[in-house]
């Protein structure tokens, strides 16, 4: 297990790279989860740039998505910029695995930090966050446009 989480072998969701066909499933999960989701054509956007990693989760090969992490690979950095699971989906390990996944990812691409911003209200995805380890660097007063929200910049450093 990596930073100490472990996902159990038993319940392990099926995560593969987004296909055009998850299109309406990821738009329909993040017009579901976020105040200001982004659009269908942002998401057709990152499907053809270069350092976009785009990710979807299914519980089984037999369920649809019900999960996606987007995230963007500069140089030795990934910046996440989404994850989201369907309220129906939650606490049972979704967001966990996708985080999972991103950090092995992160390690196969050799990149040495990973980068967030989170609502400072998201006490959920903060404690997701912290543990797997990311800690708290900063604030971005009123970055969110729908609310005027703080976010918080959250860091974890990968280990050579």
């Amino acid at each position: 297990s990596l930073c100490g989480v472990r996902v159990p072998v038993t319940q392990r969701p099926i995560i593969l790279p987004m296909l055009a066909s998850d299109l309406g499933a990821v738009q329909r999960i993040a017009r579901i989860c976020f105040p200001v989701p982004w659009t269908r054509e942002e998401f057709e956007k990152e499907l053809s740039r270069t350092y976009s990693v785009l990710r979807v989760l299914r519980p089984s090969l037999q369920d649809p998505v019900c999960a996606f992490a987007n995230y963007w690979h500069v140089g030795d950095e990934i910046q996440l910029m989404n994850v989201a699971t369907l309220p129906e989906c939650r606490r049972r390990g979704q967001a966990s695995a996708l985080l999972l996944d991103l950090i092995q990812q992160a390690r196969s691409r050799y990149a040495q930090i990973v980068t967030l911003e989170v609502r400072r209200g998201n006490d959920a995805a903060r404690a997701l966050y912290k543990k797997f380890g990311f800690a708290e660097q900063g604030i971005r007063q009123r970055y969110y446009s729908d609310n005027g929200e703080d976010a918080i910049v959250m860091h974890l450093e990968l280990a050579r």
